[in-house]
């Protein structure tokens, strides 16, 4: 009696296809099922596993988008020193924003007025006493006894500190 061997490259696998040896079984064409010796069975699908390049480049997005939010923000630029947006109200009043870099417990001003043509037709030396805190922009509305000369455009304020 002779023996029949049965060889794999003779069968068909389930998918209708010669199947291959893979390391340590038979496998159909299709990779979807595996001999067992006995019969055909399903292969077991890997779930998704992602290359170690995601988890890096996810972690060098938060790391660039942490980085940027701190430090590379828009920034307004700090409002300036000295001061700002001057204007005359009336005969009797005038309003201006003052900002320095150091604080004064004692800060006086004197004021030019001046024409169209920037000469002085007025002067104003303030006895108010104030204090101001450094970075701070502080607003100041003067209000004067006497008419401030109507040819006055608009003004200079010198701030004193009176350590």
């Amino acid at each position: 009696m002779g023996h029949y061997v049965r060889t794999m490259s003779a069968m068909m696998g389930p998918d209708g296809k010669a199947p291959t040896f893979a390391g340590g079984a038979w496998v159909s064409a299709d990779g979807r099922y595996w001999w067992n010796g006995a019969t055909w069975q399903p292969t077991k699908k890997q779930g998704w596993r992602p290359p170690i390049a995601v988890p890096l480049i996810v972690l060098a997005v938060v790391v660039g988008a942490w980085y940027v939010l701190t430090h590379v923000q828009s920034k307004t630029p700090p409002e300036p020193y000295g001061v700002t947006n001057a204007k005359i109200d009336s005969s009797t009043e005038f309003e201006f924003d003052y900002r320095r870099s150091t604080s004064c417990k004692d800060l006086t001003f004197d004021y030019t007025f001046l024409d169209k043509a920037a000469r002085q037709v007025d002067k104003y030396t303030d006895e108010q006493h104030s204090q101001v805190d450094a970075d701070r922009t502080h607003h100041f509305d003067v209000f004067t006894f006497t008419a401030i000369n109507a040819k006055a455009v608009r003004f200079n304020a010198l701030p004193t500190c009176h350590a």
